[in-house]
């Protein structure tokens, strides 16, 4: 009786199987909405090396079902380069690049930079980025892998094409491009020092010129600035740290929101930005070449050689409105004069070459 009493097995009827594949599927389907929500946690742990966090591919990213792109990381590969695309398999939603650059055609840097002009920063000064045409750039560099044969420095530029899900930095894409770069700085040898996440957005506090003491534009405390064209006080934006591969600093028109900018472009690979420039937007002399120290009606450049590589020290302005120059450029060259100095006792350069009073006119 015992043992016959064991053999016994339950057996589920109909009713119960029929209940159990609906709760089934009623979780499958589940599971199916809430695809969008989960994904984000399943790519920052496969992807990327991993270096992505869900929490914030979760802001990125849209509500709808998306793909696992090509991945290189952890290949051994010079580029490194993730994605997530739309589920159609072609375009991407988000696609992140990381690779070292000395300044060649065609590279990461000349990609981003047909000529020089004003940046949008959102990264605080800790970290050498800004905000470029398709997200986030920062440049490091990079002390471990040496000089190139030609003895230009070896770069790390790392890119998070976010513009597909965002028109203005985030701090969701701005941490996701810090995270890759320290994870590309490791895999691919960089040797930079590892950059802390940023908090958030950092918008860019106007200073007054007394306050910008221990920034990157103290030495505007050392001129005498001209009169604002509306009259208002000038204030002073100092957005980057000063060893950065890109410098700037804005004294702002609070009266019309206008601004000059003075930045420092550092690196071999800023000599075709700036001929570009000027070739396609001044007339020149036959004597005089685009890649010398020169004004223009609307921007002026200073150059020096700072650790053996070319440094070109740029006056431009910025108008909310398009028109310009908010400042006449007699008025701005000594200006342009006194940051490109400041800039060149900061960073050891040489060969310091300002430019002269002749104004070239706009125009090909």
């Amino acid at each position: 009786m015992t043992t016959g009493s064991r053999e016994r097995r339950w057996r589920p009827g109909l009713r119960v199987l029929t209940i159990v594949a609906v709760v089934l599927g009623v979780l499958a389907g589940a599971g199916w909405l809430a695809k969008p929500v989960w994904q984000p946690w399943w790519y920052a742990k496969t992807l990327c090396g991993g270096h992505l966090s869900g929490g914030e591919l979760a802001e990125l990213l849209p509500d709808e079902r998306l793909q696992a792109g090509t991945d290189t990381f952890g290949s051994g590969q010079d580029l490194l380069t993730c994605s997530v695309r739309k589920n159609d398999g072609r375009h991407f939603v988000l696609m992140v690049e990381a690779q070292t650059d000395t300044g060649d055609p065609h590279g990461p840097l000349d990609m981003e930079f047909t000529i020089p002009g004003s940046l949008r920063y959102g990264f605080p000064k800790s970290v050498p980025g800004f905000y470029g045409r398709f997200g986030p750039v920062i440049i490091q560099e990079c002390p471990k892998l040496g000089r190139a044969a030609d003895g230009r420095m070896r770069r790390l530029v790392t890119k998070v094409y976010s513009h597909a899900v965002e028109n203005d930095p985030s701090p969701a894409s701005l941490r996701t491009a810090v995270r890759i770069a320290n994870g590309a700085n490791t895999e691919l040898g960089c040797g930079a020092d590892p950059l802390p996440l940023p908090d958030g957005v950092d918008p860019g506090h106007k200073l007054r010129v007394s306050e910008t003491k221990g920034t990157m534009c103290e030495w505007l405390t050392r001129q005498t600035l001209p009169e604002s064209p509306s009259g208002k006080e000038w204030r002073v934006v100092a957005p980057t740290d000063a060893k950065a591969p890109i410098t700037t600093c804005s004294l702002v028109d609070t009266g019309t929101g206008n601004a000059e900018n003075f930045s420092g472009w550092y690196g071999d690979w800023t000599d075709k930005p700036f001929s570009r420039m000027f070739a396609a937007n001044v007339r020149l002399p036959e004597d005089i070449r685009e890649n010398d120290p020169l004004l223009s009606e609307d921007f002026g450049r200073a150059k020096a050689l700072c650790a053996g590589e070319s440094a070109s020290f740029l006056a431009a302005d910025h108008t909310t409105n398009g028109a310009g120059p908010i400042l006449p450029m007699s008025e701005v060259r000594p200006l342009l004069d006194a940051f490109a100095k400041d800039q060149a006792k900061r960073r050891g350069c040489a060969d310091l070459r300002l430019p002269g009073h002749t104004v070239y006119p706009n125009g090909r």
